[in-house]
């Protein structure tokens, strides 16, 4: 006796018989459960005994994460690390004239230099 179609209820003949997922399908009825693309042994991946592509295949989610010392330890890390950080930094201080050099007397004669050769090329008349 030939068995039943898990998708179409219709006898599957031994020529067109996949056997997957503990259940006998047709090969055109061997499908995606969300988009309905045709499967094969090969691509198909499953889950609750239904098949799936692998873009449609359900993610496992997590509910809880326990807060183990070690977890928090990751996260603040995570958190250091993280460039959201570095730009509502550079955010908060964009304009404020923040410069990670100290304004040592050495830098502030160059600076003065700088200004008064820059005005030397403006201030000669041709």
């Amino acid at each position: 006796m030939n068995p039943s179609c898990a998708r179409c209820n219709k006898i599957v003949y031994p020529t067109e018989k996949v056997n997957c997922l503990d259940k006998f399908w047709h090969k055109a009825c061997f499908q995606c459960e969300v988009c309905k693309m045709t499967l094969n042994m090969k691509n198909y991946k499953g889950y609750d005994k239904k098949p799936y592509c692998n873009a449609h295949y359900p993610k496992s989610s997590f509910t809880a994460v326990a807060d183990t010392p070690e977890n928090l330890r990751l996260k603040k890390q995570s958190k250091l690390q993280s460039q959201v950080q570095y730009k509502e930094d550079f955010e908060k201080n964009k304009g404020k004239g923040f410069s990670a050099v100290a304004n040592t007397p050495e830098l502030e004669r160059i600076k003065k230099n700088q200004e008064l050769v820059s005005n030397v090329g403006i201030l000669q008349e041709p």
